[in-house]
Order: C-alpha cells, then sequence, then structure tokens
C-alpha cells in the first residue's frame, strides 16, 4: 500500500479513512467513496488496495479518499422500516436506516469535508455495502440526492416489502449510476424468504433499469453464495466507482 489509513471516531462511531499517495502534497479536492461495515471493509481493502493503487497510477482509476464506516448495530441502522427476525439467533430489524443516512448525510459528511480534501459535488461522492449494507445503499435512493455512484454488493433485497418499494415510491436522487453485484447461489441453502435473493436481484434490476435508465445501471452476477467471492466482489464494486466514466 502506497497511500495511508487513518483511523477517527465521529460521534462515538469509529471510521477509517484511506488517503492517497500523495495527498499531503496534493492541491486537488478528491472524491470520496463511502463504505457500510467498515471494520470488514478494511480487511477487504487491504488485500485488494494494490490492484487498486496500480490502477491510479495507470491512469485507469481516479485517486479517491475511501471512508469506511463501522456500524453499531447493523441489523438496525441499515434497514429501511421494522421487520422479524428471519433467525432466532438475530433480533428483529428496527428499521432505523433513515436515522442513519442522516448520520452519513449531515454529521460524517461535515466531518470529512471539513478535514480532508474532498470535493464537495455530488458526482464525487460515492456509497457502496455488502448484503444490508447494499439494502441501505440502494435505499439511499429515496432519501436524498446525495451519490453520484452506487454500489450494491449481495444486498438484502428479500427484505419484507422491499420490491414493492423500489417500483413505487418516489425516487429522490434525479442523477446516479449504480453497480448491483450478486451471486447466482445466493441462498441456496435457506429456508426462508433468504431462498429467493437472485430472484430479488433479477427484479430489482429490472425495475431500476425500468426507473432509472439501462444505461445508468448495471448487473454483475458471478457463481458464489452470499459470502463468498468478497474480494473479488469488493474490486469490482471500488473499480465501478473510481473509474472516470
Amino acid at each position: 500500500m502506497k497511500g495511508t489509513i487513518l483511523t477517527r471516531t465521529v460521534l462515538k462511531r469509529e471510521i477509517f479513512i484511506y488517503l492517497p499517495e500523495g495527498y499531503d502534497t496534493s492541491n486537488k479536492r478528491y472524491p470520496v467513496v463511502y463504505a457500510h461495515d467498515g471494520d470488514k471493509f478494511k480487511g477487504f481493502l487491504t488485500k485488494i488496495i494494490d490492484d487498486i493503487e496500480e490502477g491510479f497510477s495507470k491512469g485507469l482509476l481516479e485517486e479517491h479518499i475511501i471512508v469506511g464506516i463501522t456500524p453499531i448495530d447493523r441489523l438496525n441502522e441499515y434497514t429501511p422500516w421494522f421487520s422479524k427476525s428471519q433467525h432466532e439467533r438475530f433480533h428483529d430489524f428496527e428499521g432505523q436506516a433513515d436515522k442513519y443516512l442522516r448520520f452519513l448525510l449531515k454529521d460524517l459528511q461535515g466531518y470529512i469535508e471539513n478535514e480532508f480534501k474532498v470535493s464537495t459535488n455530488k458526482k464525487d461522492r460515492k456509497i457502496m455495502g455488502h448484503s444490508l449494507g447494499g439494502l441501505v445503499s440502494l435505499y439511499s435512493i429515496y432519501k436524498n440526492n446525495n451519490y453520484g455512484k452506487i454500489a450494491s454488493i449481495c444486498a438484502s433485497q428479500w427484505y419484507e416489502r422491499w420490491i414493492n418499494f423500489i417500483g413505487e415510491e418516489n425516487i429522490v436522487n434525479d442523477d446516479f449510476k449504480l453497480i448491483i453485484i450478486a451471486g447466482k447461489k445466493e441462498g441456496h441453502n435457506k429456508v426462508t424468504i433468504q431462498r429467493y435473493m437472485p430472484k430479488f436481484s433479477e427484479q430489482s434490476y429490472e425495475i431500476f433499469k425500468r426507473r432509472i435508465g439501462e444505461e445508468n445501471v448495471k448487473m454483475i452476477w458471478d457463481d458464489y453464495d452470499h459470502h463468498e467471492n468478497m474480494l473479488n466482489r469488493n474490486k469490482v464494486a471500488l473499480e465501478f466507482l473510481l473509474s472516470k466514466n
């Protein structure tokens, strides 16, 4: 890794900030990627960052600041409304995504834009997440006009009433590009509604094609289950977000 990773606490929440090589001496304002599940994402990033930085040096990718946000309770923060748990090991989903997205928009973004050399243009703000983190990334489309690119990795689109919601609710974000990454084997060993995850991902893709235009949404399938192939999935998502087009 040629860049630097810093750790900070914002309103009692742990975050990390990746700064590209040369950040300290540069006069530019950098685009920024906000990544949910920052504690897990940091481990993935450190394993793929050499390839990402090679993309920077070759001019294939644009240098970004990358911010990882560690959740306090992801089952609550990443869910859009109350829903019963799908398994006895987990508590019910309390649906606090509106509050979490306000934290990202008002508190965290304000901190990052004040403390670091970050572009304040919408097109230069990106967001990404996996599973419920992918769900809340998609949910942001209906809640604010803040992100120019969105990457959803294996989003939990089995969530109760979700498919109807994305097809019917008003989209607040008026100009963005989206990538949906999904596994063909997701949910294959489940007995709950989660066994239909590939079907829901396909339905979501068709809805977004219709609603925002086929040229603005990209679908990537792989042959893996929900928690497999994560290094490559994160690399594909980041390359989409960091690309210059």
